[in-house]
């Protein structure tokens, strides 16, 4: 955010510069999800709402989670608050208690380690190496578990590298995770900008037995240029979620009631603008990698872009 801060200074100072400090897409907020604000502000939609957001909005999650991903919840097992970055905290909050082990496969996002901390977590960091394509080995995992292991922060497609796991390599993390009763933060805010024709698959559909061991994270941020209406969501199973959402009614209250009316729209209404974003982030991935593979002397000449 002070990179970001700072490419914001120098732009407003009329220097050419491009920021690639903040995952914020560049795009503008489509216009029927902008409308579906400034519909509430008009209906004076302005009032609290409940702490964990409306009915309709985690209705509408619940049925945007199906039709993505195949993923059954109840509006009962889901928590909205402001943004996907404060939902990763309240789920440590859920889970973690003073002390308790959090598995963080590196590289990570730079405010993972600070909010387990925060929590009162003991970051355990997991080195996965470019030769393992930034992805954390079943192997790995289940030799940085040890008793005071609650639970691993897992941001699936990934930034800052971009990877993204397969089926069958979530599938052997999950077997892990079940063996050893752990829980799992499963960030998925970028699920949807993916490249190549890949599928992705989240962590909770891995069957049997992640569903009731994953905290799945998601938002509005990225897959509908929505970075400033701080709008995410945990859906958890239910016991978690009553932990979270008594956590929200102390903390923040309740999410913003406009942005609320705004995400309800975005997730409710066709998704074609989400495919176009997507598609025009993949020729954009695409020539860049094609220009940077041809610097002489470049080490990544042979080198395909990341899948995000």
């Amino acid at each position: 955010m002070a990179i970001d801060s700072m490419f914001k200074q120098m732009k407003a100072e009329g220097q050419p510069v491009i920021g690639f400090g903040a995952g914020e897409p560049d795009f503008p907020t489509p216009g029927h999800i902008k409308e579906g604000g400034i519909r509430a502000i008009r209906n004076n939609d302005t009032k609290y709402t409940p702490a964990v957001g409306t009915a309709e909005l985690r209705g509408a999650i619940c049925r945007r989670l199906k039709e993505d991903l195949g993923l059954d919840y109840q509006p009962s097992e889901i928590s909205v608050s402001n943004g996907a970055k404060t939902c990763v905290y309240v789920a440590l909050r859920a889970l973690v208690n003073p002390g308790d082990e959090v598995i963080l496969p590196a590289p990570y996002w730079v405010s993972y380690i600070e909010l387990i901390r925060m929590a009162g977590g003991v970051p355990v960091v997991v080195e996965a190496t470019e030769e393992e394509r930034f992805k954390i080995t079943p192997e790995k995992l289940a030799a940085a578990i040890t008793p005071r292991t609650k639970c691993m922060i897992l941001n699936n497609p990934s930034n800052p590298t971009g990877m993204m796991y397969s089926r069958r390599e979530l599938e052997a993390i999950a077997k892990v995770c079940v063996e050893k009763d752990l829980y799992v933060i499963s960030e998925e805010v970028y699920c949807h900008l993916v490249y190549d024709q890949r599928e992705f698959v989240s962590m909770a559909a891995m069957a049997p037995g992640m569903k009731e061991r994953t905290l799945l994270i998601n938002g509005v941020s990225k897959s509908y240029a929505m970075t400033g209406w701080r709008i995410g969501y945990v859906a958890a199973p239910d016991a978690i979620s009553r932990v979270i959402g008594n956590y929200l009614s102390h903390c923040t209250g309740s999410p913003c009631t406009i942005s609320q009316a705004a995400a309800l729209l975005a997730l409710s209404a066709p998704q074609d603008s989400v495919e176009e974003m997507r598609r025009d982030f993949e020729a954009r991935r695409n020539y860049t990698v094609e220009r940077v593979n041809r610097i002489g002397g470049s080490a990544a000449s042979s080198r395909r872009g990341p899948s995000t």
